[in-house]
């Protein structure tokens, strides 16, 4: 999955960018999405350097970004920072089994909306489901 292409006609659905580099958090977090809210993943990265290459290409094309902070190459700590104060950008989570609460605030002050640690995947899935009720950016 990990082809940064726009994977299908997104009309009427939230449009999710997930940023992770495990293959089985691909699929869970997919899954989780897609079980929380009427929505539809737009592509998967699982660098830094594919995944500002990708949403800058796409830009205004995502209404989610969802961003480990560990990937295989590069880390998520650019990532939220280059998209979480673009207003061509949507909402930018970070979902990591590194958050403490240093790196919550951190998050959050290069422009993260929400930050859950991996164990906190109810959380995740409330917000994503709260999320799609509300209008989206843009």
């Amino acid at each position: 999955m990990d082809d940064g292409k726009v994977h299908s006609d997104t009309t009427g659905r939230m449009r999710v960018f997930i940023v992770e580099d495990a293959p089985n958090m691909q699929v869970a977090l997919g899954d989780l999405v897609c079980a929380a809210a009427d929505a539809v993943i737009c592509a998967v990265v699982g660098s830094e350097a594919k995944a500002l290459e990708w949403a800058a290409s796409h830009a205004g094309a995502w209404d989610l970004a969802i961003v480990d902070l560990t990937l295989e190459q590069g880390d998520g700590f650019n990532i939220v920072r280059q998209l979480g104060h673009r207003p061509d950008c949507g909402v930018v989570v970070v979902f990591s089994a590194y958050v403490t609460d240093v790196i919550r605030r951190h998050c959050e002050s290069l422009g993260a909306h929400a930050v859950f640690h991996k164990t906190e995947s109810r959380q995740l899935a409330q917000y994503i489901e709260d999320l799609a009720r509300s209008p989206l950016p843009g």
